[in-house]
């Protein structure tokens, strides 16, 4: 049965490979399986539920005008099939809306409600509701898995998510635990947990993308769990100063995540030291221990870094570390006249930061267990939530910018010299252009003849002798005479 599992995981996601290279991430499908068995029930028959509000919006707000297929998921049987697909088509559409409230309660052929099987319904999804193709799958759930009505659940829903962790094809795992009280004649929750799955490596992109929004955000009240990867992204950097060095200084980028230096250029070598702390983006997974170590990489350079901290301890999810110092050799800027920083409106050099925690060993935090609890009281924390044993090392690039400063001296007085350069070319081409009459008195009768600038002409008396060259320079006419009688010159 596993191999078989694998073979259809796998199976459909080489196929699509082979036909779909290339595709966007933000034209995948959404598919959202929505638990409609007998555990269930107070969700759907309280009048104050708001379950089914909530799974609308979801859908709609996730997918916006993407494709979404809905379906109802239970356990299938001889006597009916689960999921029971329901809806097909843009997140937009107001039949969306009226699909989820059409759903009940699914019962067997006995007249009893339906049990529940996880794994059917995810291959199901994978199969029949992404047809095979990348996509992302939504799951809200009250976390019970109960096959055939099964009490040894722990062992199928072990079997389960085990299948999620150690799949590579499915590729990320956010989950949203949602407090919503219900009851019912049979039973009452606290609450439902909202997976979301990413099934291919294009998807896995994309549902980044999605759950950026921050109206997903708003919906889901910001409460977002991570389960897979736990070998990506451990940390972040948030710089708190620059020591030593009073021409450099650190911020964070408007994404938060990139660490800009402003260095203000001079004659001397830059080594900065930049102070910071980091910051744990494993939720809800505290960094029990780990060894920390650090690279600086950006490209076409050879340069040198450090780091203070030598390894994290007990750091909760979203808490910071104690302070701590990265010292990065700087590479060597160039000239001010280079052409590269002349021609540009700025010189910059982008790389990254490489945060590497080896050892990693990660623990449930003690405040997420407390919140499931209250969430599904008398129920064991789902194992899906145990970290997988891969996730003992992982790797956190982050990105940096250096942002040259160069002295504005050197660019005025370049520009100074471009100006007065440009002014004296429009005052050769004003003096240049065109002929210009220039006066000449022979026997004091004037006479005008226009030259062009660096021409000349003759002049002749009144019997056509010719008696003088007249020529126009650049500081004015001048006159040659031949000689004799004839009394010739400039007005």
């Amino acid at each position: 049965m596993e191999r078989l599992t694998r073979l259809v995981l796998r199976g459909a996601l080489l196929a699509l490979s082979l036909v779909c290279f290339g595709a966007k991430a933000d034209a995948l499908r959404q598919v959202f399986l929505v638990q409609n068995s007998g555990w269930m029930e107070p969700f759907y028959l309280d009048p104050s539920s708001g379950f089914k509000p909530l799974v609308s919006q979801l859908a709609a707000t996730a997918a916006g005008n993407g494709e979404v297929v809905i379906g109802a998921f239970n356990q299938a049987d001889s006597q009916h099939a689960s999921p029971q697909w329901t809806y097909r088509g843009p997140g937009t559409h107001a039949k969306l809306g009226d699909s989820v409230n059409a759903l009940q309660l699914a019962r067997k052929a006995s007249g009893a409600y339906a049990d529940t099987d996880f794994k059917q319904a995810l291959l199901a999804a994978i199969q029949t509701g992404l047809e095979g193709r990348q996509g992302i799958i939504w799951i809200v759930t009250n976390n019970k898995n109960s096959p055939n009505n099964s009490r040894d659940t722990q062992v199928r829903n072990r079997e389960f998510y085990d299948m999620l962790h150690n799949e590579s094809v499915i590729t990320r795992i956010a989950a949203f635990p949602q407090k919503m009280p219900v009851k019912s004649s049979n039973f009452s929750a606290n609450g439902l947990m909202i997976y979301a799955l990413a099934y291919g490596d294009n998807a896995g992109v994309a549902l980044e993308q999605v759950l950026a929004q921050p109206a997903l955000s708003s919906l889901l009240k910001d409460d977002r769990v991570r389960l897979k990867p736990l070998t990506q992204a451990a940390v972040r950097f948030i710089p708190t100063g620059v020591r030593d060095t009073p021409d450099v200084s650190a911020t964070l980028a408007p994404d938060q995540q990139t660490l800009v230096l402003d260095i203000d250029v001079d004659s001397s070598p830059k080594t900065a030291v930049v102070v910071g702390r980091f910051e744990n983006q494993f939720n809800p997974y505290q960094i029990h221990s780990a060894k920390v170590a650090l690279n600086l990489d950006i490209p076409g350079e050879a340069l040198q870094s450090s780091l203070s901290m030598q390894s994290l301890r007990d750091l909760e999810p979203g808490a910071r570390s104690e302070e701590l110092e990265i010292q990065l050799q700087l590479p060597p800027l160039p000239s001010q006249w280079s052409s590269e920083v002349l021609f540009s409106s700025g010189y910059q050099r982008a790389g990254a930061i490489e945060i590497r925690l080896d050892d990693q060993q990660l623990r449930i935090s003690q405040q997420f267990i407390a919140r499931m609890n209250e969430l599904f009281p008398d129920d064991a924390l789902p194992d899906v939530f145990i970290p997988s044993s891969e996730a003992s090392s992982s790797a956190t690039r982050l990105p940096i910018v250096l942002q040259v400063n160069y002295p504005l001296g050197p660019v005025l007085l370049l520009l100074a010299l471009l100006v007065m350069a440009l002014l004296g070319s429009l005052l050769a081409v004003t003096l240049l252009a065109g002929k210009k009459p220039v006066t000449v008195l022979v026997e004091g009768v004037a006479r005008q003849i226009p030259l062009k600038p660096f021409a000349s002409a003759s002049v002749y008396d009144d019997r056509q002798n010719k008696v003088a060259t007249v020529k126009r320079g650049l500081f004015g006419p001048s006159l040659e005479t031949l000689g004799g009688d004839v009394a010739v010159r400039l007005k």
